[in-house]
């Protein structure tokens, strides 16, 4: 069985192969949420995508996305920024 982790990281990677360019066209600054290699739903604020989450815990792990967004750490500072990504 694979740890949290390792999931997240598969779940993170099947986004960026398969969904992220549409999303990023349909749903720029929304949540997504994806799961067993699944997009759960996009979803207004973070609050309401982890609200769903955290519903479907701990029977699977999801990954929630900001769309349009990629996760920076200053580490300097030791803090996680989110900064808005347009691709062409």
């Amino acid at each position: 069985m694979a740890s949290v982790q390792e999931t997240l990281t598969i779940q993170n990677e099947y986004y960026e192969e398969h969904l992220r360019e549409k999303l990023e066209r349909e749903s720029f600054g929304k949540w997504a949420i994806v799961s067993d290699k699944q997009l759960v739903g996009v979803y207004d604020s973070n609050s309401e995508a982890s609200e769903v989450a955290l519903k479907l815990a701990p029977q699977q792990v999801c990954l929630v996305k900001h769309i349009g967004y990629v996760v920076g750490v200053d580490w300097h500072a030791r803090r996680v920024t989110h900064v808005p990504v347009r691709h062409s």
